[in-house]
């Protein structure tokens, strides 16, 4: 018997100064068809905390992905490490789909990360602002990161169009357990592709709100997926 192929499920990354703005945007992303909505924690204008995040959010729980990336990451939050550590553990407590953990972080508080409630799903992210590095070392990044969480999410920056069969053979080496994808415009095919070597998540945004470089619609994504359904 073939083995049943794992399907990409549609993300929405979404970020707003306020959880009321952000869980208005999750109801719009879950309208147009999202599998899943990230809510960039780390993106938020107003100081909440973790106990208003969860009455404001709790109803998207188990379709949540919830994000706290660090300013020297390339995200928002710019308090202390402590303090983000702390309120990524409160937030994990609102049983969310998946945690995002970076994977300098997730290196350097494994007991930290061991003590995360087991029922939420980890996916350890690394990312790339500078290139594409060569297959063998993305491939030690993704090992590494499934060592520690559900997935690992493995993103680079495409210097060229060949950057994205990188990433893309990656994706195909771990069907259904690796994200990797090429930001930036030149990463367009490998955010497309992806899907088609059975990578678990699919970022995407609203329309005409991109999160990240090169981040497609919910509505694009969508109508690719569809295509490569009934095509397979």
């Amino acid at each position: 018997m073939a083995k049943r192929k794992v399907q990409s499920r549609v993300c929405a990354s979404i970020g707003a100064d306020s959880v009321a703005e952000m869980a208005q945007k999750a109801e719009n992303a879950l309208h147009f068809g999202a599998d899943l909505v990230e809510f960039r924690i780390d993106r938020l204008a107003q100081r909440v905390t973790p106990l208003e995040i969860g009455r404001s959010l709790g109803e998207f729980s188990r379709r949540a992905v919830l994000t706290v990336r660090p300013a020297r990451e390339g995200g928002g939050f710019t308090g202390s490490e402590i303090e983000r550590l702390s309120q990524i553990s409160e937030l994990a407590r609102t049983a969310p789909a998946y945690i995002d953990v970076e994977l300098a972080t997730a290196r350097e508080n494994q007991r930290w990360l061991g003590a995360l409630p087991r029922r939420v799903d980890k996916i350890i992210s690394w990312h790339d602002p500078a290139g594409t590095p060569a297959i063998s070392a993305l491939r030690r990044t993704a090992e590494e990161g499934l060592e520690m969480g559900a997935v690992a999410k493995v993103v680079t920056t495409a210097k060229s169009v060949d950057d994205n069969a990188t990433t893309l053979r990656l994706c195909s080496e771990f069907p259904g357990r690796v994200v990797s994808f090429c930001m930036g415009e030149l990463g367009l095919p490998s955010r497309l592709m992806s899907m088609f070597f059975q990578s678990p998540i699919l970022y995407s945004a609203l329309p005409n709100e991109p999160v990240a470089p090169g981040q497609l619609s919910i509505q694009t994504m969508l109508a690719f997926r569809s295509l490569i359904q009934e095509h397979d």
